[in-house]
C-alpha cells in the first residue's frame, strides 16, 4: 500500500474550497514568516483533513520556494514540510470543510474573488486550470446575488 505522502503527489488535491481560499488569502498578507506558518498550521489543526493536508503541504512547499534559498525563511518552510509529513497520520479523515458559498461573509468572499482574479499561473501551467475558473465564476454569481435588492 503506498504512503499517504505518495497519494497526495499523484492525485490533485482540490484547492478551490472557499476555507482553504480564505486563509491561504490572508496568510499572504502576514509578513513574519513564522506567523505566516502558524497562522495556516492553525487552520489545519482546528480542521484535520486529508484534503486539508494536502492544501498546507502544498502551500508550504510553493510558498517556501519563494524566498531565498538558504535563507531563515525557506529554512522555516522546509522545516514546516518535514513537521507536516512526519505528522501525517493525524490527518486522515475523508471529511472536507463545507464549499457553500452562501455562508461565507461578504468581505471573504470578495477577499478571495479579488485574490483569484489577479493570480497568474504562467510558471505552472499553460493556461488557467479549469477549477480555477469554475471556482471564480460561482464567486461572481454569489458576489452578484448579494448585490441584487
Amino acid at each position: 500500500m503506498e504512503n499517504f505522502i505518495t497519494f497526495l503527489e499523484k492525485t490533485m488535491v482540490n484547492k478551490f474550497n472557499i476555507h482553504w481560499q480564505i486563509i491561504r488569502t490572508k496568510a499572504r498578507s502576514i509578513k513574519d514568516f513564522n506567523e505566516k506558518i502558524s497562522y495556516v498550521k492553525k487552520f489545519l489543526n482546528e480542521h484535520p483533513n486529508k484534503n486539508n493536508f494536502g492544501r498546507v503541504l502544498n502551500w508550504v512547499k510553493m510558498t517556501g520556494v519563494a524566498y531565498p534559498a538558504g535563507s531563515k525563511a525557506q529554512q522555516a518552510f522546509i522545516d514546516a514540510e518535514n513537521d507536516l509529513k512526519s505528522n501525517q497520520e493525524k490527518y486522515t479523515s475523508e471529511d472536507d470543510n463545507s464549499n457553500d458559498l452562501g455562508k461565507i461573509t461578504t468581505d471573504d468572499l470578495n477577499l478571495v474573488y479579488k485574490d483569484l482574479k489577479k493570480r497568474k499561473y504562467g510558471f505552472q501551467y499553460k493556461s488557467v486550470p479549469k477549477a480555477h475558473i469554475e471556482f471564480v465564476e460561482r464567486l461572481e454569481q454569489e458576489l452578484n446575488k448579494r448585490k441584487q435588492p
